[in-house]
């Protein structure tokens, strides 16, 4: 309270009509009070909108989030599709994928069913291809991730803007191991049955020779089955 209210205040208290408060006083001290109460509302209104728009702005960020977890999937699943994963390995009950190269190899020999023949030559192809340019791959993830999901560029917070890029980077590479891992599994359970019967490779007495051969021979059976070169 300042100086001039205690003495409003004193003067309406009484005393000689000389020193009453006049209506002037009271109106200036009335003010006063109306302010106050005028600043303590639109402070507390002001708390509210920001409060209510934060509340908003956390909705959409949770929308956002769930819409490209989502997008992220069916990505994902297009592109096991894409690189034949989906029809070479099985998928456990805890979710993870496996691949049992034992039903592919027997005596020393290769023997792919033709829709595993197929599904290893289009899809170390297109991975071969695709993973030359991992920017370029990266990027059609991003732009294909935003249109499931049905966002723009625009509609993403920095947050998730950063967070989308860091997901699919670990998710393109989870992808390239698994395409890598098939591939390099097939191959040594290969070597490993050539071990096993090393009559399929000719009359080979050298150790070191025999070795070099069966890695040799593995590798090329494993090129002539998926149509390409293996991911490095």
């Amino acid at each position: 309270m300042t100086e001039s209210d205690r003495r409003a205040l004193a003067r309406l208290g009484g005393g000689a009509p000389s020193r009453r408060a006049s209506t002037d006083d009271l109106q200036g001290l009335l003010l006063q009070v109306v302010f106050a109460l005028l600043m303590v509302f639109m402070i507390a209104y002001f708390i509210f909108v920001t409060e209510t728009k934060k509340e908003r702005e956390e909705q959409v960020l949770d929308l956002n989030r769930q819409k490209l977890v989502l997008a992220l999937e069916q990505t994902a699943e297009d592109h096991r599709v894409k690189y034949g994963l989906n029809a070479l390995m099985t998928q456990g009950t805890d979710g993870r994928r496996t691949f049992d190269a034992d039903e592919h190899v027997s005596a020393g020999r290769l023997g792919l069913a033709p829709a595993a023949r197929a599904a290893f030559a289009s899809g170390s192809a297109a991975a071969l291809s695709d993973y030359g340019d991992l920017a370029a791959l990266e990027a059609t993830w991003r732009g294909d991730v935003l249109a499931t999901a049905g966002l723009a560029e625009a509609d993403l917070a920095p947050a998730e803007a950063e967070w989308l890029a860091k997901e699919i980077s670990e998710r393109v590479e989870s992808m390239r191991l698994d395409v890598r891992g098939v591939q390099r599994a097939l191959a040594a359970r290969l070597q490993q049955s050539l071990v096993e019967h090393p009559e399929t490779l000719g009359d080979v007495r050298d150790a070191n020779a025999l070795a070099e051969a069966i890695k040799s021979k593995s590798l090329e059976l494993v090129r002539e089955a998926t149509g390409a070169e293996v991911l490095p």
